[in-house]
């Protein structure tokens, strides 16, 4: 069945939601208590429970708890900082009023709960829904004041994008008289479609504010909506299984609509524009061979390309586009910005550190000294009371994470805080800054009070910023500040 609109009996394998499974946390989330049927998402946070992005797969015609046994996609989201939401648009597959409310409702509660980044969300169409959703994005780039969320991406899984071509198939399933599965699905769209919006022949104009492409038509239309916005349409493209088992034919499916709308982005000038074809065949969690399935999605392949989209560092591969010296004996930690034991700060970007030899061995002369680079994205404006704020979180942070881990006593427990003042410019500086850190040294489980020196560096060409912090409780005098001096010496940027 190529729309597959009539329930399915899907025997699956149950989930325990409200608990964790497969150390995973499937929250059950009402938005709207009045409706114990519908009225909810399933949220999957990540292990870290740092946000950097947010993707939320919208079906209809299923329950929840069905389509999330059909992907792996929240397995591989849940290591890579990302949540992971699925919602139903009940029984809608075109964007109406009352579809828009329900998904401006939805992304409204959810972004509150979890206080998602809203420059850092993506949306899915299972099936149906792919309609509704890609039209919704093209809605939120044509007015982008009237919706609380413009998606940076949107991959579609067998999905329909033109409601003349699904009003056609419709028609012709019906005729072909073969399917009953399909020819159930033709009556009822055309039933619906008729009864809310008129005929294609009587209101065409009602069909094209409803429809993201009209492929019928040679001009330009809703699509070019859609021109930066990344796109990808994932098909099962196995057309000898469709006619063997359904005497479907190449017009039996979505994929002529599909590859339509990537050629017609293309020519616009999207280059972020693919048509994705199935590395395996599409497979219910039931072992039911259907087309029409979540499974064709490559979930690490779409996820690393959804990395790659909103621009979030894959520490891995990434390289620096900057030069800063490892002296010997030294260690290097990387991890992404923003950080998840300070979210308060609130840039993207990358912590790159260089930890002295003895940095963790309380005897040493060389105890808790350190630097670290801020590489952020971005010109960023900062100044003596915001890096006061900043640092004070960080080390709060800091030493909150360890808390447990060392079994640090509640009444050794100290107040962290920064207090940082601005200098005399320093040479390649664009500002300095020094202070001090008062906070718990928790390796030994007594107050420490670290020095501080604080250079902020601008690297035009890259539209970045770095903030390079030299860390020690010895005093300027003392033989670690001119390695920490050297260190940050090093900085340059690579034009």
């Amino acid at each position: 069945m190529r729309k597959c609109l009539l329930p399915l009996v899907i025997f699956i394998s149950s989930i325990s939601f409200n608990q964790r499974a497969s150390g995973q946390f499937v929250e059950k989330v009402f938005f709207d208590a009045r409706d114990s049927a519908t009225g909810y998402y399933l949220a999957i946070p990540p292990r870290s429970n740092l946000i950097k992005a947010t993707l939320v797969v919208f079906s209809s015609f299923y329950q929840l708890e069905d389509i999330i046994t059909q992907t792996k996609l929240h397995n591989v989201t849940y290591g890579n900082d990302m949540l992971t939401v699925y919602a139903t648009l009940k029984e809608s597959f075109y964007a109406d009023t009352s579809t828009i409310d329900r998904i401006n409702t939805i992304l409204n509660h959810l972004t509150k709960k979890y206080s998602a980044d809203t420059s850092a969300f993506v949306f899915a169409g299972f099936q149906v829904p792919g309609n509704s959703i890609v039209r919704y994005t093209e809605l939120t780039y044509e007015h982008p004041t009237k919706f609380p969320i413009r998606p940076k991406a949107f991959f579609g899984v067998d999905c329909t994008v033109d409601l003349f071509g699904l009003w056609h198939w419709s028609e012709r399933q019906i005729k072909k008289n073969y399917n009953a599965d399909d020819i159930g699905s033709a009556k009822y769209i055309l039933e619906n479609l008729t009864k809310n919006n008129g005929t294609i022949v009587n209101n065409p104009g009602r069909y094209k504010m409803l429809s993201p492409l009209n492929r019928e038509i040679e001009s330009v239309g809703n699509e070019k909506f859609l021109k930066d916005v990344a796109v990808r349409l994932y098909y099962d493209t196995d057309i000898n299984w469709q006619l063997q088992h359904k005497r479907a034919g190449f017009y039996d499916t979505n994929i002529p609509d599909g590859s339509e709308l990537i050629s017609r982005l293309l020519l616009l000038g999207n280059e972020n524009a693919e048509f994705m074809v199935a590395r395996q065949p599409g497979m219910r969690s039931n072992g039911i061979r259907n087309p029409s399935a979540l499974s064709i999605v490559d979930e690490v392949d779409c996820i690393q390309w959804i990395r790659r989209t909103l621009g979030i560092i894959d520490l891995q591969t990434w390289k620096p586009p900057y030069t800063l010296i490892i002296p010997n004996g030294w260690e290097v930690e990387r991890f992404g910005i923003p950080i998840e034991f300070a979210p308060q700060i609130p840039y993207k970007g990358v912590e790159e550190i260089r930890f002295a030899p003895g940095w963790g061995d309380t005897a040493s002369e060389q105890h808790w000294t350190y630097a670290f680079l801020w590489w952020l994205d971005g010109k960023v404006k900062l100044d003596a009371a915001t890096l006061q704020n900043y640092l004070t979180g960080y080390y709060a942070g800091l030493v909150g994470r360890n808390i447990i881990s060392r079994n640090i006593p509640p009444e050794k427990v100290i107040p962290t805080k920064a207090t940082i003042k601005k200098e005399k410019t320093s040479t390649g500086d664009l500002e300095t800054y020094s202070g001090t850190i008062n906070m718990l040294n928790y390796f030994t489980q007594t107050p420490i009070v670290l020095n501080c020196s604080i250079h902020i560096k601008n690297c035009d060409a890259q539209n970045n910023t770095g903030v390079f912090i030299e860390i020690s409780p010895r005093n300027s005098g003392h033989a670690v500040w001119k390695e920490l001096n050297r260190i940050g010496n090093s900085f340059k940027c690579n034009n």
